[in-house]
């Protein structure tokens, strides 16, 4: 449904992103992720529409869109902005027939009345939006954005400000939600739990670069390197001195990783002695922060137990095998 391809775009001799594509099919969500200022939000705006100046094509379906030969308007796309961009001086009901305004009277509220019902706000529909939660707000926002049927939906962070616990449900109720209506979802984030759970593939981008496009399993289970890891997940860069006592190789271009969970800590006698340098309660565990004593180097390593109670004061020993560590770029 959505093709980029070879977006690039600069705001006056900035370079924001270069060289960017992706495709996103029928009722497959994908999530742009990355730090806060990489130009997430750029390519979400220039898909809808509302950046029009840039390098490369934006195709939905078989036509071309946007790029320097063609600027197509209608697009079937409704953006949900991160703060929602609800009107303060109009009620929902209001709201939402706001983007109804080509529809006679009759028509609109009968549309309106049918995403009130859609979307269970039909007890708010006279309330202003302040009156609302954030969770009712975004509601709202859905509703409007889905009001005259578009085909993609594009999402800036949309879950950012709601509390964990309404963060998870609303982020359930959208997922079923686009996989439903077989949307075409692009959803921008630099949560990377959120970005795993929700994504059936993922595009991050570092450096103006989109540096990996991939499904959401298959890039976690297998980082193309050590800025992808270390993004997605917990991990130790495990030191040479190790490695050699593994019998694990690496040339200069490579790094050797292993995720926290895989790094045990045990009473278990072996040749990997640790000392614990500090340990922080986590709610679901303690991360423990300890070094190696027969090794001589200054990389500290992270592991995660349940039970500190078990492990403190005790001669520890770390447990890791060879098929644990990952050999990655740098």
């Amino acid at each position: 449904m959505v093709s980029v391809n070879n977006f690039s775009i600069s705001f006056g001799d900035t370079k924001i992103v270069e060289n960017i594509n992706f495709e996103v099919q029928k009722g497959e969500i994908v999530t742009l992720l990355g730090k806060s200022g990489c130009g997430k939000t750029t390519i979400l705006r220039a898909i809808a529409g509302l950046q029009k100046e840039h390098d490369g094509e934006i195709c939905i379906g078989n036509t071309c869109v946007s790029s320097k030969d063609v600027y197509e308007k209608n697009r079937e796309v409704g953006y949900i902005f991160q703060d929602y961009a609800l009107f303060p001086h109009l009620n929902v009901e209001e709201n939402i027939a706001f983007a109804l305004d080509k529809l006679s009277k009759k028509d609109r509220e009968a549309k309106v009345q049918k995403l009130l019902n859609q979307f269970d706000i039909v007890d708010h529909r006279k309330k202003q939006i302040h009156q609302l939660s954030g969770g009712q707000q975004q509601r709202v926002a859905i509703a409007r954005a889905m009001a005259n049927n578009p085909k993609i939906l594009l999402l800036d962070e949309p879950f950012a400000n709601l509390d964990s616990q309404l963060r998870y449900k609303t982020k359930m109720w959208v997922k079923n939600l686009i996989k439903k209506y077989e949307l075409s979802a692009i959803l921008v984030t630099h949560d990377k739990k959120e970005a795993l759970s929700i994504s059936d593939k993922i595009g991050i981008i570092n450096n103006k670069k989109m540096i990996q496009f991939d499904t959401a399993k298959n890039m976690y289970n297998n980082p193309k390197n050590f800025y992808i890891a270390n993004f997605l997940s917990e991990i130790n860069i495990i030191p040479d001195t190790l490695l050699k006592d593994l019998d694990v190789k690496t040339n200069e271009n490579q790094i050797a990783i292993a995720y926290t969970k895989d790094c045990k800590l045990s009473t278990e006698n072996n040749s990997i002695e640790i000392e614990i340098i500090d340990y922080s309660y986590y709610g679901e565990n303690y991360e423990v922060i300890y070094k190696l004593k027969n090794f001589e180097h200054e990389q500290n390593l992270h592991s995660q137990v349940e039970n500190i109670e078990s492990i403190i004061d005790k001669t520890l020993f770390l447990n890791i095998s060879k098929d644990d560590i990952k050999i990655i770029e740098k």
